[in-house]
């Protein structure tokens, strides 16, 4: 396609990156959403357990 005088890729909003590399930066976001996930799932298993041995 052309536009203003500069061929752009065919896919719209890749803007020339490369898919792999995309991939890449998904892959890492949901290794570090897991990570969170389990870190948040692990503070509320300690407060369900020292509620439970020691409740206000």
């Amino acid at each position: 396609m052309l536009t203003s005088g500069r061929i752009m890729s065919g896919s719209p909003g890749a803007s020339g990156s490369n898919p792999r590399k995309f991939s890449e930066k998904i892959a890492l976001h949901n290794q570090k959403q897991a990570e969170e996930t389990r870190a948040f799932e692990q503070l509320m298993t300690d407060l369900t357990v020292r509620d439970r041995l020691d409740p206000l």
